[in-house]
Order: C-alpha cells, then structure tokens, then sequence
C-alpha cells in the first residue's frame, strides 16, 4: 500500500511534473501577496495560524510582518524538536523564513539553521528578510526536498510545517532526510494526514490546497521506518479544515 501512495502519478490526477508545477506557482504568488497558502478557503493564515498552531505570541512578535504574512502553519514542530545550542537545523519547505529564524535563536550562534525552498520567490523573500534581521546563523538553498543540496549527515535535526504533504514522490523526501541526518539525529515535522474512507480528488488545486497530498498515518510511519527511521510516531493531533484530515506532528529519530 504505500508504494502505491509514494508513487510518481498521485492519485490518479495530476502527475508529479503537474504538482510542481503548481505548488511552484501558488507560493510564488504567496510570497508577492496575491495569493494565500493552501489555497485560501478556511484556512488561518498569518498571526492567526501561528497561534492556532501552537506558537507563543512573544516568539511571534519579534518577527517581520512579511514573514507572518507568508505563512500558514498546521503544527509548531520547533516546540516539540528541542533544538539544542550548536546544532544544525534543517526547514524542509522554508517559505519566507519563519521556522529558520526561530530556530535559529534555539541553536545559538554556534548553531546554524538551513533553510531549504523549491520557489525563487520565496527565497528571494527569506534572504532579504534575514539581512534585516541581521541573522548570521541562517542560509537559504534553493532545492527540491526529493533531492537535497545538502551532504550526508549535515543536520542533527530536520523541521518543517504543513509541506511534506505537496510532495508527489514522499518516499524519496523520508530517504533524503535520513541521508542528511547524523546518527541519532531527529526527524520532527507537522504535517497533514487522512483518516479513512478519505478520496481526495488528486487534481493540482488540491494539492496545492494541502488536501490531495495528505497520506494515512500507517503510510506516513510506516514510510519513515522503511527508509531506515526508528520510534517513529505522533505527538500530536488536531482537525484539519477539512473533514477527514487530520494535522499532526510526527517524530522520527536516525539510528545511532
């Protein structure tokens, strides 16, 4: 069963090129204010997601308002990863910034956060917003999360917020993130998932809706084990916008 799900053809609709593609220009359009993430619709965007989504109001505060406004958030995977001083983090799908900045104040100047981003406008948006926060512990890289630029073993500890589900092809982002992770490094993310009996309709808007992409959480863990993860699990779990969606956050740690 899921090697049907990681497949290269999602659901049946749009194939992988098509979900690109789309996601590409959605968030493009995301990072210029003309378009809201996931499509709009019910769901929280800016301050209002952040904290719906478990993030404190002071962590927030000290941020640009270009970055709030980029986001939606389906979790607050920092909280739950316990960044250490001198570690390095990884934001699989880092958007405008805002998990790298507040990790990077969890890692420390000895630290450093990484993140990484498919959409040249976004990127574009996390750089200038980094130099005006004067963060000299943060670097964006442009990169699909199916193949990272990143070396083996770089990071302790691997975040991201409401992404993983966009991808067509998840069984190579769980592959890559265990490549990228030291021994004993942590895979800790929020993310969306189904319940059963869910039949998305696999169309690129749904994807890009963070709706058609959604797997069940026996794929989800079940994919992080077969590509070498242990204590793989759920932390937590709240509804989504949608009936039988669920966010979660999902921990995963490298064997030592």
């Amino acid at each position: 069963m899921a090697d049907a799900c990681f497949g290269e053809t999602p659901g049946g609709g749009a194939d992988a090129s098509d979900v690109k593609a789309a996601v590409r220009e959605l968030y493009s359009k995301v990072a210029e204010g003309i378009e809201s993430c996931c499509g709009g619709g019910e769901m929280l965007t800016g301050t209002d997601s952040l904290l719906a989504s478990g993030y404190e109001a002071e962590a927030v505060a000290g941020l640009p308002e270009e970055v709030i406004a980029s986001n939606a958030a389906c979790g607050n995977p920092i909280d739950l990863a316990k960044l250490q001083e001198g570690e390095t983090v990884l934001d699989l799908g880092s958007g405008a910034g805002l998990d790298c900045f507040l990790a990077s104040h969890e890692v420390g100047k000895t630290g450093r956060s990484i993140g990484l981003d498919m959409t040249d406008a976004m990127l574009e948006k996390a750089e200038a917003n980094r130099k005006k926060m004067r963060l000299e512990n943060v670097e964006f890289r442009k990169g699909e999360m199916e193949a990272m630029p990143v070396a083996d073993g770089e990071v302790d500890a691997i975040i991201s917020n409401c992404v993983i589900n966009l991808s067509p092809d998840k069984k190579a982002v769980f592959n890559e993130s265990f490549r990228v992770l030291r021994p004993g490094g942590r895979f800790v993310v929020s993310d969306v998932i189904h319940e059963g009996g869910f039949e998305p309709s696999g169309s690129a808007e749904d994807w890009c809706a963070c709706i058609a992409g959604a797997i069940s959480e026996e794929e989800y863990l079940s994919g992080l084990r077969e590509s070498g993860f242990e204590g793989a699990e759920i932390l937590t779990r709240k509804p989504y916008i949608a009936a039988g969606l669920v966010s979660v956050t999902i921990q995963a740690i490298k064997p030592q």
